[in-house]
């Protein structure tokens, strides 16, 4: 026996064998995009791809990059997909020791080079640095093949897929978890079907339940509280194929996309539904009965709406500022202005958004926006109410950093204004707190979206009260990743980009 098999513990993948407790019913390989660390994204193409008999298996029709794929690409993901690989690379070897995330790389250089670092004293690291001494070079490179197969991670999740399998014991699960927690899936429910789309909510996730005379609502989702993640704890979409597996059904994540929505809208039903997310959370108040205040979602109707950003967020969240849709009234602002940071940007904003209600500015710098602004709304410009122009309604960063939000802060009207935050910013700004106390100002993000959004998110899209195709950027292939390399599809910055995974190859896997 070789030293890699005599250390690795792989998984056998063949049909009939048992993985996760389920039979294996099918059993192929497939193209895949895999994450091996901060920077290092890899085209293997011959990764193994499953279907249990609890499982569905779903051809990836499409599949967008996102913000969040960037920061990975960038810093890493030490707090879930890191942590999770490394859980992963212990059962390998057999250690049960959870390794230190912070230094994942240093795991990676070493399992490929064969050379450790003296100062690192981890026990799962010592345990790959003795495993790896002894092995020659041939069998170290072996290991390395083997772990292309079988571990990295594969991220993308906002995607539609098309059902290729259902597994034989689909219908057994019944018990619904996290947002369908104490309710039983029914048998049409269940009722998938082969060459239907769907769209994946990605975060599986605890929910809080409602008061026990709440008939008929529905739980508050806890950020933090994931019972999984699809591409960050499971294996997601920048792949020919993705292996749908119990908790995703089990929770409600596998959405049904009607035949009126096209699988590139679809593609972008979860970053809609983040944007829904908060969109929801911000209320404005527009007048008061007998019962006290009465609240409207969304930006103010008939308000002033600033967005800081000209990426397709930022272009999705002007749509949905000016959307009128029959039932969700989210929308409902009079203007839109947009800050960007070039006149390429500005020219594909006003592409992109094609609407009176919108302008555009160009500003270099963060602290040139006030004073770009005030230039922009003259002094005796006045709102519909014969007011000159003093601030804000709503404020929507789509970009940026912290300082964005301390300048913004400078941005608001002097009553009942909205900052909403989904530019992902971290670290520390100073800011005037009495802003909120003295303008009933308030500050509201989102880091994700919950299920209900992205049902309410589809019935949008169904109604065609928005149109988001154009919000769609370059068409990326496994062909051109191999060609060109896999940094450039991290670092195409215009609109959100897409993998086409069956496209520009001879073949889509084998199954």
């Amino acid at each position: 026996m070789s030293q890699v098999a005599a250390h690795f513990r792989w998984p056998d993948l063949r049909v009939g064998q048992t993985l996760d407790g389920s039979t294996i019913e099918a059993s192929g390989t497939m193209h895949a995009l895999v994450y091996f660390g901060k920077g290092d994204y890899r085209v293997v193409p011959d990764r193994p791809i499953v279907c249990t008999a609890h499982d569905l298996l779903a051809k990836v029709v499409i599949v967008h990059r996102c913000g969040t794929d960037v920061k990975i690409f960038q810093s890493g993901r030490p707090d879930q997909a890191e942590e999770s690989l490394l859980v992963e690379l212990g059962a390998l070897i057999g250690c049960d020791e959870p390794g230190d995330s912070r230094r994942f790389l240093d795991y990676v250089r070493l399992l490929e080079s064969g050379q450790p670092v003296a100062d690192f004293a981890d026990p799962l690291y010592r345990a790959l640095a003795d495993a790896v001494a002894e092995m020659d070079d041939a069998e170290r490179q072996a290991l390395w093949a083997q772990l292309h197969h079988f571990w990295g991670r594969i991220f993308g999740h906002e995607t539609v897929v098309e059902i290729v399998r259902i597994g034989s014991r689909v219908h057994e699960l019944t018990a619904g978890i996290g947002y369908r927690q104490g309710e039983t899936l029914s048998p049409q429910e269940l009722g998938f079907a082969v060459g239907r789309r769907y769209c994946l909510q990605s975060r599986i996730a605890h929910y809080h339940p409602p008061a026990a005379t709440s008939a008929g609502v529905r739980g508050i989702q806890l950020l933090g509280g994931n019972i999984t993640d699809l591409a960050m704890n499971q294996a997601g979409a920048f792949a020919q194929y993705v292996r749908i597996r119990p908790e995703v059904i089990c929770s409600g994540s596998v959405l049904h996309v009607p035949e009126s929505i096209d699988s590139i809208s679809g593609a972008l039903v979860e970053p809609l539904a983040c944007l829904l997310d908060c969109f929801h959370k911000s209320t404005h108040e527009i007048g008061q009965d007998d019962r006290g205040s009465i609240l409207k979602r969304g930006v103010m109707p008939g308000g002033l709406t600033l967005i800081i950003g000209s990426g397709s967020m930022a272009a999705m969240a002007g749509k949905l500022a000016l959307m009128d849709d029959p039932v969700i009234e989210v929308g409902g602002t009079r203007e839109v202005l947009f800050i960007v940071r070039s006149q390429e940007k500005r020219d594909l904003i006003l592409k992109l958004m094609n609407d009176p209600r919108v302008s555009c500015l160009v500003v270099d710098e963060d602290r040139q926006i006030p004073s770009t602004v005030a230039s922009h709304y003259l002094p005796h410009t006045p709102d519909p109410y014969g007011r000159a122009f003093a601030g804000f309604d709503d404020v929507i960063l789509a970009a940026g950093g912290a300082q964005t939000v301390a300048v913004a802060h400078e941005l608001l009207a002097p009553t009942g204004s909205r900052l909403l935050t989904f530019a992902g910013t971290r670290g520390p700004c100073e800011v005037e707190s009495g802003v909120w106390h003295y303008k009933n100002a308030g500050v509201l993000g989102t880091s994700g979206c919950n299920t209900k959004m992205m049902e309410i998110a589809l019935g949008i899209l169904s109604r065609r009260s928005l149109d988001l195709t154009p919000l769609s950027g370059r068409s990326w292939t496994f062909a051109d990743l191999q060609e060109k390399g896999t940094a450039g599809f991290f670092e195409d910055r215009w609109l959100r980009p897409k993998l086409l995974p069956s496209e520009g190859l001879p073949g889509s896997g084998s199954l």
